[in-house]
């Protein structure tokens, strides 16, 4: 599908629309959205990093969405914003519409089983199959090579990218976006230990994505063991992300690429995991906690707050004693310090003497 060229809005008209105030001329027409350094007199661009400001002193943009503290020295068209990255977000939603294709397709090319409760507004491509059981809601669009398992439901509005895997009795909320070739409700790893080997643990739980959830390309997220895995509302996980068996993520919880979290970890609502980040199982992390990229986290976190930090490995004994005398440094640098005074500041002779 080819978007047609966005149509010209006046700044007032556009300042209306983004509830933002507008500062400067309300008549200029901005017909589209660029970065600071390539803007022209038609363009809308922000700003919210000092770190440029010199890209705003010379930028051509027709107007600019920035904070309070930048709209005082910049003479331009300015749309003052609070939050100015998701300003602009909401901007370039206006310009730039998601693409949505009519709905109420089947392709003959489907493989759709006769059980299957599929709303007519849904829109299904080719190579697609849905199986015994399936609920598939208004406006759901599933892209070719997509497969849906037995019983599974996906809510009204999500969209399913090309090769998409749901596995059986998993459940998808409304208005959920799952990227090319993730793969919801597989098995977890879990295997028992015995003499000569492993046995497997079945997982009879499900997979259980809340409404708003968008899942990056090429993640896995397992299904429970007994309790289910459950992706709170609004959670956004980026590509080539690992969820284990039993987790749960808290409400708008974001976590970016190449994170692995173990089995049976809780992840609170509303905080922010960097990338590379690996979760130890059975951990419990609070809301609001922000956890830098490459991040070891082998504990629970008892309060939120900013965390970051990894090592190498090491043989499990030298690392055991190594994380005890770093978490002794501090007691010892003080000790150090008081000598350092003594040293420098020696206590008077009678003081002395008296001792």
């Amino acid at each position: 599908m080819v978007h047609p060229e966005p149509i010209p809005v006046r700044l007032d008209r556009l300042a209306e629309l983004l509830g933002l105030e507008l500062r400067g001329d309300p008549s200029i027409a901005i017909s589209g959205i660029a970065p600071l350094e390539r803007a022209e007199s038609c363009h809308l661009a922000f700003f919210q990093d000092h770190r440029l400001a010199g890209l705003l002193s010379g930028t051509a943009a027709g107007a600019v969405i920035l904070p309070e503290e930048a709209a005082s020295t910049f003479p331009g068209n300015r749309l003052v914003s609070a939050h100015p990255y998701a300003s602009f977000a909401r901007a370039m939603q206006l310009f730039h519409p998601l693409e949505i294709p009519d709905g109420g397709y089947r392709s003959p090319q489907a493989e759709i089983a006769q059980d299957a409760e599929i709303d007519p507004g849904a829109r299904i491509e080719a190579f697609v199959r849905v199986d015994s059981g399936a609920r598939i809601g208004a406006g759901v669009w599933l892209e070719s090579g997509t497969v849906i398992g037995r019983n599974v439901s996906i809510g009204s509005g999500s969209h399913l990218y090309p090769g998409v895997k749901v596995y059986a009795r998993s459940c998808i909320g409304h208005n959920c976006i799952v990227h090319a070739n993730a793969v919801i409700g597989s098995d977890g790893f879990g295997f028992a230990p015995e003499a000569g080997g492993y046995v497997k643990i079945p997982h009879a739980g499900r997979t259980v994505l809340a409404d708003d959830v968008e899942i990056g390309a090429n993640t896995c997220i397992d299904r429970g063991v007994l309790d289910d895995t459950v992706i709170g509302e609004g959670v956004k996980i980026d590509n080539l992300v690992q969820v284990g068996h039993n987790v749960h993520i808290g409400p708008h919880t974001v976590i970016a690429g190449q994170t692995g979290i173990a089995g049976s970890t809780w992840i609170g609502a509303n905080c922010r995991i960097g990338g590379q980040v690996g979760f130890a199982g059975h951990l419990r992390i609070p809301d609001g906690t922000v956890i830098a990229g490459q991040s070891a986290i082998t504990h629970d976190l008892r309060q939120p707050g900013v965390y970051s930090g990894v090592i190498p490995a090491q043989e499990a004994r030298k690392w055991r004693r190594m994380v005890a005398r770093l978490n002794g440094l501090d007691r010892l640098a003080q000790r150090l310090q008081r000598c350092e005074n003594l040293a420098q500041f020696p206590p008077p002779a009678d003081e002395e003497s008296k001792n």
